[in-house]
Formats: structure tokens, sequence, C-alpha cells
């Protein structure tokens, strides 16, 4: 509430008092002038501040200065009429009816048509709000014709709405006037009412959609969902939700729409979900729950109960399904029975709040699961009551005469049978397709044989809307006949008619009680926020899964070539793919092996990593001269810097070692090449690598591959060497770089191998130029393409690695030195090639001595 003081600092109320003692000092014989403005302010605090008691003070302003003054009849009418919706407000129906009947008087006073037809069609709507619909329907028919009536003057006005408008909202009002009565259970609700209120309501609906009234619109939807069934609710729920979130406030009520209209959605997903399946319906209603709860006048309080009961029905139906799974009895027809009574329930509990085709399902399971005669008739019979809630007509016209049939076979006395003869002929009266003489005898016959008084009265309301609406088929006199037994059966009846309606409140009750039954809501909503909370962790874990960085890398990459051993842990429990590869096809193994990380490769390893994925990226070094080929394995990766302990590993968890790269190296040709670029190591540690190289020359064998030997290889890279210089050109282009933006920044980078480290993954500098030019070999040659220059850098670059170690300079193709012997280190990148671009990636330093 606003307090008195934050009124005053109100800018709007404080200029409307200020012009209201104005007019009270200048007007005071002329409450015209007057009363405008108490109108305007009461206005303002009801729409605006929600200030109800003081509106309505000021509406009493309004009526005790224009009362007198026929130039005042205007406000009054409107006075009245908002006077009359505070009372409904507050449930006080008499004295809203009451005051519109006074708002009807002064507009009359008036004689003005546009306000005459607005309390006409207030009054109506008055009389729906306390409850009365039949005398609503009366009401709004003279509003109708009325409206018929005054068209062009009313067009003439051009003030609160043209014909047209009017029309539309007297439209949908009259059609959820009909729904109402159909709802009621009223004698003439079958009087076609049903087609007439959908007939309405679309001509309401078409003028709102062409004319952009989105709040109309919103309420012909709102209606449209109460006359649909089946699926088609969904998309009606949809189209609520789209339209709500196009209205512009101006009304307390238009305030609640984008809220309602999600609760709406969220009941009906809930209604067509795959039964069983609760989750995203469980979801999606907790949030609303949590909204409303925050806000419980947000939403009507029968939408917020509605809601509430949903979560709470899915909790225990969850629970239920988990206990008719695991129903352990040795005797199968126990164990049937148990499963049939806790699929009884959960469709005695989904009937019950409305939720008729969650209801039909479980009364379906509850049939298969049915040994006894009486037992499938119990479940045939809830199937077929529930159809007709449905509006499944032909669906429970075949259930209810399944339930006759077992009737007869377990000999049920007449007066049983003939309840379900009178189901029958209801539902016969529904179903077009059976000829309506047909129906008619049907009705006639059932009627005939009915034995009790209550019996004759629960068919007569369908009888009497069936004779009304075919009356072409029916004897003379036959309706005013039946119309009158069933006003002395009403009569007769009373209290037994009550008692039956007692004993329709306590259905729910008839199953068994379990468990669940005696927790409070409380409780459960306790045990729901506890598991709504593990839902939002799992949600936030798939989100992370699906996050990756430019480079295609998920955070299981980047943890897994650090030293974060538990946080690596953490990922792999949470879901995250072992196998995922980044945009180079490196995993998160390969990381790991790239870094060296022992712990970090056997967990990946033990988690289901695979030790046989080939990258798609090559290495290079900082001249853009490639140095390896793409294709590389993590094995070749941990042969290629001599980590003994974790090729091992990988050839203990199948690591292929007769796998080849592009340029058919194997693991074994890197482990060659490392033990010849490797100077000063002690004896221990080469008799450590030549028993490796060993072991993989015998598992090649094993795979069946025959492998080469050091001296082979040696001559391999000579003649390809030899090979090269031949078809090499006199220059070469140099090569571009493209902007850092666009360059990976990711580095694996080594610690000098002195000081028994290896490789340890780190982030790139960031301001660092990933490429630099290529220097020139010949020049006045026409440039090699770029794969060809790779492979002869390539080449040339081992080369020179075996001139270094005999303390040569290392010279290029054209003399030129590659790097001197006071140049410790080789900088490569690795570098995915297409025949569109080109992409640097990762760069990784190699120490040798």
């Amino acid at each position: 509430m606003i307090c008195r003081n934050a009124l005053v600092k109100d800018k709007e109320y404080t200029v409307l008092m200020k012009r209201l003692d104005e007019a009270k000092s200048r007007f005071k014989s002329r409450p015209d002038k007057i009363t405008g403005i108490y109108l305007e302010l009461a206005e303002y605090l009801k729409n605006s501040l929600f200030l109800a008691d003081k509106a309505e003070q000021n509406y009493e302003k309004v009526i005790s200065w224009g009362q007198n003054c026929s130039e005042c009849s205007f406000d009054c009418s409107l006075a009245y009429r908002s006077l009359a919706e505070i009372a409904i407000e507050r449930e006080d129906y008499d004295s809203a009816i009451k005051k519109i009947s006074s708002s009807l008087d002064f507009a009359y006073k008036t004689e003005n048509p546009g306000l005459i037809q607005q309390a006409l069609h207030q009054r109506a709507h008055i009389c729906m709000s306390c409850g009365l619909p039949e005398k609503a329907l009366i009401y709004a028919k003279e509003c109708f014709k009325y409206l018929e009536e005054n068209e062009e003057e009313i067009d003439e006005l051009k003030k609160d709405g043209d014909f047209k408008c009017r029309m539309a909202h007297l439209q949908n009002f009259l059609a959820a006037i009909y729904t109402e009565i159909i709802s009621s259970g009223s004698s003439q609700r079958q009087n076609n009412y049903e087609k007439r209120a959908i007939e309405l309501n679309e001509r309401a609906a078409k003028y709102a959609s062409e004319h952009g009234n989105w709040t109309l619109l919103y309420r012909t939807l709102l209606l449209k969902l109460e006359l649909t069934t089946g699926k088609e609710r969904v998309s009606v729920a949809q189209s609520l939700c789209n339209t709500a979130a196009k209205v512009i406030p101006t009304k307390v009520d238009e305030k609640r729409f984008k809220k309602e209209a999600k609760c709406h959605l969220s009941l009906e997903k809930l209604r067509h979900c795959e039964p069983g399946n609760f989750g995203e319906s469980k979801t999606l209603l907790w949030k609303r729950y949590e909204e409303l709860r925050k806000e419980p006048d947000s939403v009507s309080g029968d939408l917020f109960e509605a809601v509430k009961k949903a979560l709470i029905f899915i909790y225990k139906t969850e629970h239920r399904l988990k206990r008719a799974n695991s129903v352990n009895l040795k005797d199968n027809a126990m164990r049937r029975r148990a499963q049939m009574s806790i699929f009884e329930k959960i469709g005695d509990e989904a009937s019950f709040l409305g939720m008729n085709e969650i209801a039909l399902t479980f009364y379906q399971r509850m049939l298969k699961t049915a040994d006894k005669a009486d037992d499938k008739r119990k479940a045939w019979c809830s199937m077929a009551e529930t159809a007709r809630d449905c509006r499944l007509w032909s669906r429970a016209l075949d259930f209810f005469k399944e339930v006759k049939a077992l009737e007869q076979q377990l000999a049920y006395d007449e007066e049983e049978m003939i309840d379900t003869d009178i189901a029958i002929a209801i539902v016969s009266a529904e179903i077009e397709d059976i000829p309506p003489r047909e129906r008619l005898d049907k009705f006639r016959k059932v009627y005939g044989e009915c034995r009790t008084p209550s019996q004759k009265l629960n068919i007569l309301d369908d009888y009497l809307a069936f004779l009304s609406a075919n009356g072409s088929h029916c004897a003379g006199g036959e309706y005013e006949t039946k119309l009158k037994e069933k006003a002395f059966w009403e009569k007769k009846l009373e209290e037994e008619d009550n008692s039956a309606k007692s004993d329709g409140q306590n259905e729910m009750e008839s199953t068994e009680r379990d468990e669940l039954d005696e927790m409070d809501e409380q409780q459960i909503l306790f045990e729901i926020a506890r598991e709504m909370k593990v839902v939002e962790r799992n949600e936030k874990i798939v989100k992370e899964k699906a996050n990756k960085n430019t480079y295609g890398e998920s955070n299981l990459h980047e943890v897994a070539r650090s030293g974060e051993y538990q946080q690596l842990k953490e990922l792999i429990e949470r879901g995250y793919d072992v196998n995922q590869m980044d945009h180079g096809g490196w995993t998160p193994l390969s990381e790991a092996v790239s870094a060296q990380n022992l712990a970090n490769v056997r967990l990946l390893l033990m988690k289901g990593a695979s030790p046989n994925t080939r990258s798609k990226e090559f290495l290079m070094d900082e001249e853009q001269n490639k140095i390896t080929s793409s294709g590389l394995t993590p094995l070749m990766e941990a042969c290629s810097v001599g980590n003994v302990e974790i090729g091992k590993m990988l050839i203990q968890f199948k690591a292929r070692a007769c796998a080849k790269d592009d340029d058919e190296w194997t693991a074994l040709e890197y482990l060659n090449e490392f033990m010849m670029n490797t100077k000063g190591m002690d004896k221990q540690q080469e008799e450590k690598l030549r028993k490796f190289g060993d072991l993989i020359r015998h598992r090649q064998a094993e795979e069946g591959l025959s492998s080469r030997t050091f001296e082979d290889f040696l001559e391999l890279l000579q003649q390809k060497k030899a090979s090269q210089r031949k078809s090499s050109k006199s220059s070469q282009n140099s090569f571009t770089s493209e902007s850092n933006g666009q360059l990976r920044r990711k580095r694996r980078i080594s610690e000098d191998s002195e000081n028994g480290n290896y490789l340890k993954s780190q982030l790139g500098k960031e301001n660092r130029n990933a490429w630099i030019s290529d220097e020139e070999d010949e020049r006045g040659e026409e440039a090699d393409s770029e794969e060809t220059r790779n492979l002869k850098d390539y080449r040339r670059c081992i080369v020179g690695l075996m001139r270094k170690g005999n303390g040569q300079p290392a010279e290029g193709e054209g003399g030129s030195p590659l790097r001197t012997s006071k140049t410790p280190l080789l900088l490569f990148k690795r570098k995915e090639m297409t025949s569109a671009s080109k992409r640097a990636f990762s760069t990784k330093r190699l120490f040798f001595k």
C-alpha cells in the first residue's frame, strides 16, 4: 500500500489535487466542472496506484456532487459502474448489482446511446461475476439488441469504440456466458450453446486480429482454450502466450496476462505430455510456481492453486510409478493387482484435477494389469467416463458397451445395468453418425426402463436437450411433457440429489491411501525444491558442455592440459565427452599427452578416451616450415618427446603402434627422430628409450607391420632430401600472416629437458605475432605450391637438426643458416590447411642441446 506521504510525493496525484482545489474555489456552483476531476482522480488511484479504498471515496464524491445535476449524469454513471467493479473484487455481489442498476439509471438520463450500451453490457457482466449466468444471458441479449438498433448513433459518437468494436466485445462476452452455462450442467447445456459460443468467439477473434486489438484477442484465445479439446489446446495456449506479449497493459487484469498465459501453457504441456515423462512439464511448472510464490497476486488464486496442485500430482505420480515398476512379489497375480491399484490411484487423482487425458492413459494401464472380471469392468467404466469428459464420444460409447458386456457376464442386477444404458444413450446422442431417429428411440427406451426417480432425473437433462435441438423428430408436446416431469422429480428428490453430489465430491477417497497421501503440501513442495536444484545444476552442466571457445575446445580440453586432476575428474563425472575433438582434431587426451601429464592421461584412458584419434593439424616452425605431418596420434606425440611412461600407458590401453600419419611415419619413426636429435643423454635414459622402441617394434609386428631399421630411416631421409632438391624452385613466395584476431592463441610450451620436465600446456601470449615471413632460399625462380614448400622445409629442418647436433650451422637450400648454434629453441606451430584458407593454431617449443 502507498502511504499518505508517498501520495504527496506522487507528481500526477499532486497535479490532480491542485486542479481539484482550483476547481472547487472557482466553480462552487458548477458541479460538472468538479465531478470530472474527481472521476479522473479516482481512476488514477484505482488503476495506477491500486488504492481501491481511496478510489472508492472519490467515486462517492463524484456521485455526491453530481447526483442532482443533469449535466453530471455521465460522470455519475461511470462512477457507479466503477463502484460495482470494486464491490465484485470484494465479493459483495448484492452491492455490485445495486450500484450497476444505479449506473444504468444515470446512463438513461444522459440519453447517450454509447453510455447506455456500456451500462447494459456492464449489468450483464456484473450478473455473470455474481454467478448468475442465466440472468447475465438475458441482459446480454438485451444489450445486443440495443447495440444493433443504435448502430449509427454509436458510430457518430466516436468514443469508447465504434459499433464493430463494441459488437466484438459483446460477442466474446456472450460466448463466455454460453460456455459458463454449459459447464454449470444446466438443462439447456446442449441447446446448441457450444456451437453458438464457438461461432461468436471466432467472430470476435477475427475482429481483434484484423484491428490489432490484442487485449480482446487474448480474451478470445482464453475462451477458445476452454472450448478446445485434445492436443490442439497446446497450440492455443502457445498463441495465448504470443498474444500476451503484445498487450500493453493499461488495467489491473491486463498486467496478469503474461504470467497467466505461461501458466496455462505449462499446464497444457503437462496435460498432453508422454505419460510418466514429466521432466519438462515439472521444470516449467516449478518456474511458474516460484514466480507466483513471490507475487501471489499476479494471477488468480484458482490458477495459482492449479499450478501448485499440478506440481504435487507430478511428484506423487513419479514416486508411485517407481513403486509400480519395483513391485517385488513372487505371486504374479498379487504383483499385477498391486500395480493395478497404483494405476487406478494415479488415474483418479488426474481425473479429480481435470487432467482427463492423463487419467485416461492410466486407466488403460489399470485395465492391462486387471485379471478379475470385476476389476476389468471397473477399469472400462473409468475409461468410458473419462473419454466422455474428453468429448471422445465414439470411444466412450465403445467403452460403455464393454462395461455392459461385463455386467451381463457377471450377472449384475437390472437396476445397475440401467445406469450403463443411460450412459450409452447420453453418449450416443452426441455422435452425429447415428441417425437422429435412432438416438431418440434410445432415449425413449431407456427412459421407459428407468426404475428409480434418480435414474429418470439422470437422463432427463440430456433427453430434454436432444428434444430441443431435434424438434422435427419429436412427437407433439413431448418436450413440454418431459420438462414437467423433470420439475416434478427435482422437487421430490432434492435431498437425494444433494446426497449424490456429496458422494461425488468424495469419490477420490475410494482408493486406498498410501504414504504419499500422508505428506502435507509443504513437505512435498520442499522435496520438489530439492529435486529442482539438482535439475538446475544438471542444466547448467549441459550448457557448460555445449560451450566451446573459438578453437572448438571445451572446458575438458583446457583442464586436461593443466595440472588440475580433481577438476578434470569432476568434469568427466558431470558427463563431458572424453573423445570430443576441437577444430584441429585434438582430443583432451591429446592435450594431456602434449602437456606430459601422466595422471591426467591415466584418468582419461580409464574413463574411455580413445588412444587412436588422429589430428587434422601438423607442426610447423616459426618460419612456416612444416616439420610433421597431420594425422598425429597420442602415441606419436608421446614418442616425439621421448615420454616412455605415457607411451607405455597408451600401448597398454590398445594404442595402435602401426598407425601412420599422412607422411607414412609411425610412432617408431618419431621416437627414432627424438633419439637422433637429443644429444648428451645418459646411458640409462638411452637404454630406456631403446627398450621402449623394441616394445613398439614388437607391437608393430603383432599388428602385421614390418618396421624400418634406424639405418633405413636415415637413408630414407637422405633420399627424400635429394628428391626434394631436384624438384625445388628458385624462389618461394613470402607467407603473408593473418591478423592476430584470426589466429589461434593456444601454445604448447615445453621446459628445458635438462630440468627433467616435459611439455606443459599454457595459453599463448596474446600480443605476439603467430607467424614470421618465410625466407627466400633461391632468388629468381618461381614459387612452389604451399604443400611442396612445406614438405621441402620439413625435410630441410630435419637435416638442419642433424648438423646442429654435430656443431655445424644448419643451412637451407640457398646456403642461408636455418639456426645458429647459439639459438637454443625451435618454435613449431600447429596449423590446419584447407583449400580455401590457412589457419594457425597452437605453437610448441622444443628444447635441444
